[in-house]
C-alpha cells in the first residue's frame, strides 16, 4: 500500500478516487486493518473521516476517556449518514443518558446473576449434548446458537425462545448492526441485502420483543432479573427504549457466548493435548464441585482456553468513537468529528505485545505468566463502558466448553470460515464436527 500523507499529516492507504478504502475494508476487513497497522504505524487514516489507533496506551485512552473527548456518535457523523441500530439502547447512548441507563441495569448484572448462570447452564447443555451421538456429524455453528439464545433468554428474561423466535431475532438484529456502526460509512443510497432483510423481519421481531416485555415473568426480580430491572428501574423506559434494550441485550449476550464457545471448540479440535487437559479438568470439576461458582473456580485451565479464544477470535473485533474536539495521538492531531477506531483483532495479535501472537497458547493466562499491557487485550472493552454482562458471558462459556469436551472429543471435518460482521461479531461459519467418545 502506498502512503498518502493527508492535510492532517496522518498517513494511510490511498484507496479509490471515489469510494476511498470502502471496497478494501468490505472485502476483507481483518486483513485491511492489520495491514494498515503494520504498514503505517499506530495512527492510521483508514477513510475520509476515519482513523485507526493501535498502541495499547492510545487504545486505553480512547476507551477509558476520562476527559470526555469522545462520544459514541456525534451530530457530524449522523449527518454523514451513519444510522444506529436500536438507537435508544444503553450501549448506543452517551453522557448522562447512558449513565442513567447503566445505573438502571447494573444491579441486575451482579454476582447473583453470574452464579445463576453457572447453575442453569447444565440443563441447557444437557439439552444440546443429549441429542449428539458419537460418530454422527453436527454443526457447531447451528447447534450452539440454539443453546446460547435459550440460555440468555432464560437467564435474563425468565423464558426461552422458540426456534422460530431464534431465527427471527438473528435475521433482524445482525443486519441492523451491520449497517449501523461500521467505521467506514456506507452512503444511505448504497443498496444492501441487509436493508431488505430488515424490512421483511422487523414486524415479527418487534412482536417477539414485545412478548418478552409482556411475559408473566416480567415482574419477578428473581426469575427475570434483567427484564425486571429494565421495566421497573428509574428512569422508567419508553416502549421504544424497552424494545431497543431487549434487542441489544439479546444479541450482545447471544453473540458473545455463542461465538466464544464455537471458537474455543475449534481451537481445542486443532490442539488435542489442550483438549485432553480440558477433559481431565472438567471431569474432575463436574464430579467434585457442585454446579455454580465453585465449579467455575475448579476450571482454571478451561478458563485460560476461553481467554485465549477471546484473544484470537474476539467476538467484538472493533470499537469506534467520534472525537468531540481535536485530539492528539502519537504526535498527530486528529480533528474533531473524526471517527476513531480500535480493533481487538489487530491489538490481540500484535507481535510487539504477544509472544507467538498468532499461536493458541492457553498457558499464557495461567498464574505466573507475564501480563500483557493494558490496552492490548480488551474483548469486552475497557473503562466505564466495559460490557455489562462480561462476567456472565465468561461463566457461561467456560461451563459450556467444559461440558462439551468432558463428554466428547470433537473431530473437525470441514475448515471453518470467519464472517466478520462490521458492528458486532466475529462469527465462525461452516463449523462441522464429528463427536467422538474419549
Amino acid at each position: 500500500m502506498a502512503a498518502a500523507p493527508l492535510e492532517t499529516g496522518i498517513p494511510g492507504p490511498v484507496g479509490d478516487k471515489y469510494i476511498g478504502n470502502l471496497h478494501a475494508f468490505s472485502s476483507d476487513p481483518l486483513r485491511f486493518l492489520t495491514d494498515c497497522s503494520r504498514a503505517y504505524g499506530d495512527v492510521v487514516r483508514i477513510g475520509e473521516h476515519n482513523v485507526l489507533l493501535s498502541a495499547p496506551g492510545d487504545v486505553e485512552t480512547m476507551l477509558v476517556d476520562r476527559e470526555g473527548r469522545f462520544t459514541k456518535r456525534s451530530p457530524l457523523t449522523l449527518r454523514r449518514g451513519r444510522k444506529q441500530g436500536f438507537p435508544t439502547a444503553m450501549m448506543n447512548s452517551d453522557g448522562p443518558d447512558w449513565q442513567a441507563k447503566r445505573h438502571r441495569m447494573q444491579p441486575a448484572f451482579g454476582r447473583a446473576l453470574t452464579a445463576r448462570a453457572a447453575e442453569i447452564v447444565d440443563a441447557q447443555g444437557e439439552r444440546l449434548l443429549g441429542g449428539w451421538r458419537a460418530g454422527v456429524p453436527c454443526r457447531l455453528d447451528e447447534d450452539v446458537p440454539r443453546l446460547t439464545l435459550r440460555l440468555i433468554s432464560e437467564l435474563m428474561f425468565g423464558s426461552a425462545f422458540s426456534d422460530r423466535d431464534v431465527a427471527d431475532v438473528a435475521r433482524m438484529v445482525a443486519p441492523i448492526m451491520d449497517m449501523s456502526t461500521s467505521p467506514l460509512l456506507l452512503p444511505e443510497w448504497w443498496p444492501t441485502p441487509a436493508k431488505v432483510r430488515i424490512r421483511r423481519s422487523a414486524a415479527r421481531v418487534d412482536a417477539v420483543l414485545k412478548a418478552l416485555a409482556d411475559s408473566p415473568h416480567a415482574h419477578d426480580p428473581e426469575r427475570a432479573p434483567v427484564l425486571h430491572a429494565l421495566l421497573h428501574g428509574d428512569p422508567r423506559p419508553t416502549a421504544e427504549e424497552i424494545r431497543d434494550e431487549l434487542g441489544t441485550l439479546v444479541m450482545a449476550g447471544f453473540e458473545t457466548t455463542n461465538d466464544s464457545v464455537v471458537w474455543a471448540s475449534v481451537l481445542l479440535g486443532r490442539h488435542p493435548e489442550a483438549a485432553e487437559r480440558v477433559r481431565d479438568e472438567a471431569a474432575a470439576a463436574f464430579a467434585g464441585a457442585p454446579a455454580g461458582i465453585a465449579r467455575m473456580e475448579a476450571l482454571p485451565y478451561t478458563h485460560a482456553v476461553v481467554r485465549e479464544a477471546l484473544r484470537l477470535y474476539s467476538p467484538v473485533w472493533l470499537s469506534s468513537r467520534d472525537a468531540l474536539r481535536d485530539v492528539e495521538f502519537g504526535g498527530l492531531t486528529i480533528p474533531a468529528g473524526t471517527t476513531v477506531t480500535v480493533s481487538q483483532w489487530v491489538a490481540h495479535r500484535d507481535p510487539r505485545h504477544w509472544e507467538r501472537a498468532d499461536s493458541f497458547r492457553p498457558e499464557r493466562w495461567l498464574e505466573g505468566s507475564a501480563p500483557a499491557p493494558r490496552g492490548s487485550y480488551f474483548p469486552f472493552g475497557l473503562g466505564p463502558r466495559v460490557c455489562i454482562g462480561a462476567a456472565v458471558a465468561t461463566t457461561e462459556t467456560v461451563h459450556i466448553v467444559a461440558d462439551i469436551w468432558r463428554r466428547f472429543r470433537l473431530e473437525l471435518i470441514r475448515p471453518e470460515r470467519i464472517r466478520p460482521r462490521p458492528a458486532l461479531a466475529l462469527q465462525p461459519t461452516g463449523v462441522e464436527a464429528v463427536p467422538r467418545d474419549w
